[in-house]
């Protein structure tokens, strides 16, 4: 995803599931600043991540649990 995001710094979806990724492996710090970067308010929408986007349940799950702020990582 980073190498992506270094030839196309302003690719929306890479840079919404990069903030995801990093949410699910609990580098919440780093995902907050990925996510601070994507001005596309329709990554809020659930259903259109996974109608239209197609993301996979997991990356939508962690996206989710990032907008709320909760961590998916087990303590």
């Amino acid at each position: 995803m980073r190498s992506l995001l270094r030839r196309y710094p302003e690719f929306p979806d890479m840079r919404a599931a990069l903030a995801a990724a990093l949410w699910a492996d609990g580098l919440e710090a780093e995902a907050e600043n990925a996510w601070l970067r994507v001005a596309d308010p329709r990554y809020r929408d659930r259903k259109w991540l996974r109608g239209e986007r197609r993301w996979p349940p997991a990356l939508a799950d962690a996206l989710d649990a990032l907008l709320a702020v909760r961590s998916v990582v087990p303590a």
